[in-house]
């Protein structure tokens, strides 16, 4: 069997939970966050597109990302747990940033290149 990380998991509407949008003080943009999972739907692993990555001065690319520009969540009992450890990521990172004196800039915000908008409602 090939390892998630060996192997890109297909954002698709088939896959597609739920989308949140997401915002950190002083930053005017909204962060687009979906949650996909594989058909079976019975994993505890969530595979997040975000419309957004964070990239502060004082760190790499957050929440982390494997190496085809994915997040995945794992152990998440529920789609708002997974949510909420996504919005944790970014703000560890964004208040991390801000607590070595830096002031939020808009341009930490890096669009993600390969985010697909899928349908905002959840699906049943």
């Amino acid at each position: 069997m090939t390892s998630l990380h060996e192997k890109p998991f297909i954002f698709s509407q088939d896959s597609f939970l739920e989308s949140q949008p997401f915002g950190l003080d002083q930053i005017p943009f909204k962060i687009i966050i979906q949650l996909h999972k594989l058909s079976d739907q019975t994993s505890n692993e969530y595979f997040v597109s975000l419309s957004h990555f964070l990239k502060t001065p004082l760190r790499s690319i957050a929440p982390p990302v494997n190496q085809f520009g994915q997040t995945i969540v794992y152990r998440a009992v529920d789609n708002e747990k997974a949510f909420e450890t996504i919005k944790e990521s970014f703000k560890y990172a964004f208040n991390n940033a801000k607590k070595g004196g830096l002031m939020p800039d808009n341009s930490w915000l890096i669009p993600n290149s390969e985010f697909v908008a899928f349908n905002k409602k959840k699906v049943q």
